[in-house]
């Protein structure tokens, strides 16, 4: 998932150059994390709207048959949840 770029060049010399010390990020995660954000900036703010909206995709989940819109749909439902969290504990 993440790894870490070493250079032996860099580690004889004793010295690591910025580039060297990068951490790369696969694809997938980049694309989940990107996806959990944009559920969290276009989130309604109102608890009726968010309660709304997970009945909606809690009954789309137990309908879903296909691996993709399953795959979809959990991390919307989690950060729904959890933005619900947020506006409900004030």
């Amino acid at each position: 998932m993440i790894s870490i770029n070493n250079s032996s060049q860099g580690e004889e010399e004793g010295v690591r150059t910025g580039k060297e010390l990068a951490i790369e990020i696969s694809l997938a995660m980049k694309r989940h994390w990107e996806s959990e954000i944009k559920i969290l900036r276009d989130a309604p703010r109102q608890p009726e709207k968010l309660r709304e909206i997970l009945k909606v995709k809690q009954e789309e989940y137990e309908k879903a048959t296909d691996s993709e819109d399953i795959e979809r749909l959990v991390p919307e439902i989690e950060m729904l949840k959890f933005v619900l969290y947020l506006v409900c504990r004030n």
